[in-house]
Parts: C-alpha cells; sequence; structure tokens
C-alpha cells in the first residue's frame, strides 16, 4: 500500500515538495534555536549582565529575521505559533527583569543625589 501523498506548501510545484520539507525541518531548527537564545538571554538578564543580554539579542534578532523570510505553511502554523508563544513568554520575563533592574539603578541615583546634597549642605554649614 502506497503512503499518504505530503501536504505541500500553497502554491509549490511537486517537484519542490521535498524542498519545502527541509524548509519547514530548517525553520524548526530555527525557532528552537531562536528559542534557546532566548532563554540563554533570561538567564544571562537574572545576572545582570545587560551587555551580554544586549548582544545575544543581536544574534537572535537576525535568526528571526531569516526565519520569517518565507511565510509560513499551513500545516507549520501551530507549531509556530506554539514557538512564538514560548518565545514572547520568555521576553516578558526578560522585560520584568530589566524593570526590577531600572528601578534599583533609579534608587541608587537618588541615594546617591541625596548623598551628594546632605554632604554639600554639611560642607556649607561647617565653614
Amino acid at each position: 500500500m502506497p503512503l499518504p501523498a505530503m501536504p505541500l506548501a500553497r502554491n509549490l510545484p511537486p517537484e519542490r515538495a521535498g524542498q519545502a520539507k527541509d524548509m519547514d525541518i530548517e525553520r524548526r531548527r530555527q525557532l528552537e534555536a531562536i528559542i534557546l537564545l532566548s532563554k540563554d538571554m533570561l538567564a544571562r538578564a537574572g545576572d545582570g549582565d545587560w551587555a551580554l543580554v544586549a548582544e545575544i539579542e543581536g544574534r537572535r534578532r537576525e535568526l528571526v529575521v531569516r526565519c520569517f523570510e518565507q511565510p509560513t505553511t499551513e500545516q507549520d502554523a501551530p507549531e509556530v505559533a506554539d514557538a512564538i508563544r514560548e518565545i514572547l513568554r520568555l521576553n516578558q520575563q526578560i522585560t520584568e527583569l530589566g524593570g526590577q533592574c531600572q528601578d534599583r539603578l533609579g534608587n541608587e541615583i537618588n541615594t546617591s543625589k541625596l548623598g551628594r546634597t546632605a554632604s554639600a549642605a554639611y560642607l556649607g554649614c561647617a565653614r
């Protein structure tokens, strides 16, 4: 009994069916790599290494552009949507850590300003 025909990407001629499958495999690999880079970014953000987060994000952005150069097939849409949801979830966590870091830095700056103001006032009175 012959195997059932695999669904092809829309508008692809049958002679390119294998290429469409390979492209789908490549996209899957790219999405997995994007998720791994996102997890690495989250780990680095947790360590407070924002320079490395930015460096990884640049590599991730390039991969995202390559991954979505071609439209997603209807067959791959659910898997791609799941990957996008995971990437967005990780991005949200990175953003939350960034906000916490920003708040800490803001508090440190305010404390530093208060300290300088207090020192200046003290020195002004001590003369």
